[in-house]
């Protein structure tokens, strides 16, 4: 039996409120984990600015208009084993911008293992 789903995007909610960020990444390249990824938005016009401090409060990362493709690399390659960051806890800060609503953040912390 075949059928079809049809989504009326109109229906799905869109609230900052419904998004899931990635609280490790892991860097041993299993395919779990490997990137910081923001989600449940599939349905949504948002568009996201990030920026990720070290706990000396060092921005080790920064990306407008973020595609969940960053995988804990450091910046320029300079810091950690393999142009990766050194283990430990990183705060974000996430813009989260959509024509409906002015920007709003979402802030945390996550966790990037190493090897």
């Amino acid at each position: 039996v075949d059928f079809t789903i049809n989504v009326n995007a109109d229906c799905v909610p869109c609230s900052i409120n419904e998004i899931q960020v990635s609280r490790a990444i892991t860097t041993n390249g299993d395919g779990i984990n490997d990137l910081f990824e923001i989600t449940s938005t599939e349905f949504c016009d948002f568009t996201f600015n990030i920026m990720v401090f070290n706990r000396w409060g060092n921005k080790v990362y920064e990306g407008t208009d973020y595609q969940n493709n960053w995988g804990g690399e450091s910046p320029d390659n300079k810091l950690g084993t393999s142009g990766m960051l050194p283990t430990g806890t990183y705060y974000y800060i996430i813009d989260v911008i959509s024509e409906e609503n002015p920007t709003q953040q979402i802030n945390g912390y996550m966790y990037i293992g190493g090897n």
